[in-house]
């Protein structure tokens, strides 16, 4: 089982508008975009 950490990201204005109302799992997305562009890059 993994342990989660926490972190900070900084958004655009616009960017977190757009999260916002579209009711995106910020967190979710990062995560899985994170392990496609580790797999990319390995």
């Amino acid at each position: 089982m993994h342990t989660v950490k926490r972190t900070t990201i900084t958004l655009r204005e616009d960017q977190h508008e757009w999260v916002q109302e579209h009711h995106l799992n910020l967190s979710s997305f990062i995560r899985e975009r994170l392990d496609e562009y580790i797999e990319e890059h390995e």
